[in-house]
Order: C-alpha cells, then structure tokens, then sequence
C-alpha cells in the first residue's frame, strides 16, 4: 500500500490518495482532499495512513449481506463437515442473527452494537427444529424462544463469521469474536426441560413393540444409547456374539449415505444383554432384504490401508423416517410420543449413570460409561436428567436387567 497527495491544480485541491494492489489489480481510493493552503494537514494524514495497515487506511463498503452470502459459499464447499450441519450454521445466521444486525457495513459494526442489540435480539429469537417432508429436510420456527444453549451457539457461529471476515482482510471490530459471557448472564435463564417419556411408556414400546425388527431397534437405542445416526449404522459384522456386545464402528448422514469406520466421537465396543443378543440373532436370521452396500472403498483404521468391502446392515430404516415410526408405535400403545429417537439416548444414559449395587455402590466406572456413551461426566451431568435409581449385585446382571424395568 502507498500513499500519495496529488496535486490537483483546477481545482486548486490537495488530495490524499491510497493505492494498493488487490488480484493483481491496481485499486485506489481518495482519502480526503485539501485545500492549498492546507498542505500541512495533507501531509499528516499522509503520515498517519503510510502507519496504518491498508484493512485500516481504506474504507471498505463490504455489507453484511454481501459478506454473509460469500461466508455460506466457503461454509457449503467444507467437506469435512456433514451436510445437517452446514445448514445448521446457515439457519443459525440467518434465523437468529441476520435481522438483529443494526449497521449496514461490516466495518461500521462494533462490539458495542452486538451487545446492546444483537445479542438482545438473539435471546429473544424464536427456536427452530428440523423436519423432513417429502425428502425434503428444512428447519421451522416454533413460537418458543431459543434457549441457553442455542444461545450460546448461535454466538459462537457468529463468532466463526467474524473471524472468517478477518482472514478475508475484511475490516471488522475483532472484539466480536473475543467476547465471552458474563458469569450472571444466564441467571435469570430457565431452563427449558424436553419432553421424555416416563419409564413405564419407554419401556412398553421397548417390551411390548411386536415386530421383531423394531423390538431389536427400540431395544438396542434403549440398552447402548447409542446415536442415531450410529444406531443405524450398525452391521451384521458389528454384533460380537461370542464377547457379548456389538461394536459402534459405522454410521450413516442425513441423506441416509452410509459412512464406514466413521463415528462422531470414537469407535467402541458396547456389553449387550443377553436378551437383546437372541433379538439380533432372530432378526439377523429373518431378515430378507437387508440394506447392502457394494463394494463400499474405505481406509481400515487398524492398518491404514484403503480397502474395499461389502456392508450389510441390521436396520433399513430410512433417518428421515425414525420419528413417524417410534411415534406410530407409540400410539399403538396408546402413548403420545412427542419426540423422536433421543429419548432412548437419554433414558439409557441417566439409567447407567446411576445404576447402583445393594451396597449402593455405581455399577459402572466413569472410564466405562465415558466408553459406553461416547462423551464425559461434564456432558452427562450437564445434559441429562438424572432422576433414576436401580439396585442390582453386578454390571452384568444389571446390563441384563436395563429394559425390563
């Protein structure tokens, strides 16, 4: 970037010129201009701007909505992430943040308008949830404001935005993406508490589901807790009778692609009941046409080595179809199931977490349900009701016991 003052001699004027180089294109932009007399003041602003860097000397008109829609290109071009979620980031921006912007340029937007208007208008957004219809997935505004978590989420996205902004040498206040919450800020927050079924509900759909295909499916959600996206993933290779459990090594996306040795947290092997082990057993045997994939190539992660197999998976059931079919055969037992799958995830999570022995102490070590679920003490404490209590000898008996009741 230079900085020259340009002497207009018509005009009899002084102005103050940067020019810089942008994609191999020279650009330039007049600063302010002076009259004869003024030279001194040219001349110092000339100084003042050659000490600045060129994101500060130039004033950029980059609009929010300009940058917003370049920032969901590169966000749409990320193959390492999940389709659901880059439009998660998306709808987060556009649902909760993009009206509450108060300024039109990027740079004119400091930490002073987020706080006092953004953030305002953040909390008081409304919450969305994903729907599929006609194999079309979107998220639909509800009449309820967002919570603490998505709260925080939609902060952080915003976060991500203005950062993104910086290595773009947009001018923007980096304040914004160094804020953090107040201690008190969430005080006065209530927590919204989900809908879950009671034990009894979850259990009947668990026990008293006819199909043999959906007791499997309801059973092994219930006992491992497993994710959906995991739950579906699960192969006939996967289920280790001779050790007593299945290993959680596969899963599935949003558009229901299968992703071989591709876990959102870790690879584990999770203990089954002995009961849930003859469910897999009959279903395996019966099943006619299992979902297979041909030839799938993928790198093996215990040698390294890229390979190429065939796939054939326990469930064909479709992800966008889970929530019609566990509320189909919930309302077949007369119960009105307002949720879809993470439910069982919760339930099982809250039932092994206290699960204790009759010297009341846990069945289950903190290492052993970290395995197990995939997450930590903090995310179990934090996220999951806790208001469960059984009393069995040992971690077998107990395994065995989990969805009987």
């Amino acid at each position: 970037m230079k900085v020259w003052i340009v002497n207009k001699k018509k005009q009899k004027k002084l102005l103050v010129k940067v020019v810089w180089f942008e994609n191999g294109k020279e650009k330039s932009q007049i600063k302010e201009s002076f009259n004869y007399n003024e030279k001194k003041k040219a001349e110092a602003l000339k100084i003042t701007l050659q000490n600045q860097d060129k994101i500060d000397a130039v004033d950029q008109k980059i609009t929010f909505y300009f940058a917003f829609n370049e920032y969901f290109k590169v966000l749409k071009k990320d193959p390492d992430t999940s389709s659901k979620y880059k439009d998660m980031q998306i709808a987060y921006i556009n649902n909760h943040v993009r009206h509450n912007i108060n300024k039109e340029y990027l740079s004119d937007y400091l930490l002073s308008d987020f706080i006092e208007t953004t953030l305002i208008g953040i909390k008081n957004s409304k919450r969305l949830d994903w729907r599929t219809k006609d194999g079309i997935s979107c998220y639909v505004k509800r009449p309820e404001a967002i919570g603490k978590v998505t709260i925080k989420a939609v902060v952080l996205e915003f976060k991500k935005f203005i950062k993104w902004c910086l290595s773009r040498a947009y001018k923007a206040d980096y304040s914004i993406a160094l804020f953090k919450f107040p201690k008190k800020y969430f005080t006065s927050y209530t927590k919204i508490i989900k809908w879950m079924p009671t034990t009894p509900e979850l259990l009947a759909v668990v026990n008293k589901t006819k199909d043999i295909k959906l007791k499997t499916f309801y059973k092994c959600a219930a006992e491992t807790g497993v994710r959906l996206n995991e739950l579906l993933g699960i192969c006939y290779e996967s289920v280790d009778f001779d050790n007593g459990g299945v290993w959680i090594d596969h899963s599935i996306d949003d558009q229901n692609r299968f992703r071989p040795y591709e876990v959102k947290t870790s690879r584990r092997f999770i203990e089954l009941s002995d009961d849930l082990l003859d469910l897999f057993s009959i279903w395996m045997k019966t099943q006619i046409h299992p979902v297979t994939h041909k030839r799938v190539v993928f790198k093996n992660p215990d040698n390294g080595k890229m390979e190429i197999r065939t796939f054939k998976r326990i469930f064909n059931i479709p992800i966008s179809q889970s929530l019609k079919t566990i509320k189909k055969s919930a309302k077949l037992l007369n119960i009105d199931w307002q949720n879809g799958m993470s439910p069982f995830r919760k339930w099982s999570i809250t039932m092994a977490t206290d699960i204790t022995d009759k010297k009341g102490n846990k069945v289950f070590t903190e290492k052993q349900l970290n395995n197990r679920f995939a997450n930590s003490k903090l995310i179990r404490d934090s996220s999951y009701v806790r208001d469960l209590n059984l009393n069995e000898k040992q971690r077998r008996t107990a395994i065995n016991q989990i969805t009987k009741g």
